[in-house]
């Protein structure tokens, strides 16, 4: 690190940190430079500059895109913190109006918490901010720490355990589990037991392709435990699995309820007192970014019923 400490900062072109930052969060060449208005060789030669000015090749190319190297990954967080904190500074006492932003908000959505609320926060998004961009991507509660200390989401919306001290959280929502069969089903319309419920057969939902989850573990505590009869990667996969079966699938109720807007299905009482808890998290950075603070309360406002 001791060529680190012996650059000067005034030989160094400041707009090379927006370029690798717009790269680290991109991670391809043609894309980082739309994000910042450059053209692609422009881009090009910023990261050749980059490259030469830290001594590291930086992001290398794999068949799908352009991946950091361990050096990018270390200095990643350090420029997405310079840049906020520059952009902080430049705007303090200007305020945040989304009317005028061009800006992306990015965040980062367990696929329920996105079915759930994807609908009432496109539509405040698209009404306050009509020259912005909202951007949701797929995040699990493993992967949000790293996302949002790279920049590479804004906030992320998960069902969030543990998470390290530079990052805030709160809880958005929290949904109850229900029960959910195609419409003529031999349960259709009733409440069944506990003991009913695990005798019956299960769709689970199961992106990494876990055989069990937190229903399974509220069986075992009464000494059941239920056949998982087929597993899906996504919430879209129900409709279709449940239409052409007796099969039954448990869901968070906000899901299921979005589920039934599209498919002929009934909604009926899970015999647990089971939920998801949904939580909110962003990077202690943004805490006070005005910008940011707008994006979190359109999530708020998105959960709340």
């Amino acid at each position: 690190m001791a060529f680190i400490r012996a650059m000067d900062i005034r030989a160094v072109d400041l707009n090379l940190l927006k370029a690798f930052d717009a790269l680290i969060r991109e991670r391809a060449v043609t894309r980082a430079a739309g994000r910042i208005g450059l053209s692609q060789p422009a881009m090009s030669h910023a990261l050749a500059r980059l490259r030469s000015l830290f001594a590291d090749d930086l992001f290398v190319r794999t068949p799908d895109r352009m991946e950091p190297t361990a050096r990018a990954r270390e200095i990643a967080p350090l420029v997405s913190a310079a840049i906020e904190h520059i952009e902080a500074a430049l705007n303090l006492g200007i305020g945040f109006d989304p009317a005028k932003s061009t800006a992306i908000f990015t965040a980062g959505m367990a696929e329920y918490a996105e079915v759930a609320l994807v609908g009432r926060l496109a539509e405040s998004f698209a009404r306050q901010a009509a020259k912005a961009t909202l951007r949701l991507t797929p995040v699990t509660g493993a992967e949000a720490a790293e996302q949002l200390d790279s920049g590479a989401i804004d906030v992320a919306v998960a069902h969030l355990r543990t998470l390290p001290a530079h990052v805030d959280s709160m809880v958005l929502l929290r949904d109850p589990f229900v029960l959910i069969a195609r419409r003529g089903h031999p349960l259709a319309a009733q409440s069944p037991s506990i003991e009913q419920y695990a005798a019956l057969d299960h769709v689970l939902v199961s992106p990494r392709g876990d055989t069990s989850g937190a229903v399974d573990r509220a069986l075992a505590d009464f000494g059941l435990k239920r056949r998982i009869a087929l597993l899906v990667a996504t919430y879209l996969a129900l409709p279709a699995v449940l239409a052409a079966s007796d099969l039954v699938a448990t869901v968070p109720q906000r899901t299921a309820r979005q589920i039934a807007d599209i498919a002929d299905i009934e909604i009926m009482p899970l015999a647990l007192d089971l939920s998801v808890p949904v939580s909110m998290a962003w990077h202690r950075r943004a805490t006070s970014e005005p910008a940011q603070v707008w994006f979190r309360s359109l999530l708020i406002e998105a959960a709340t019923e």
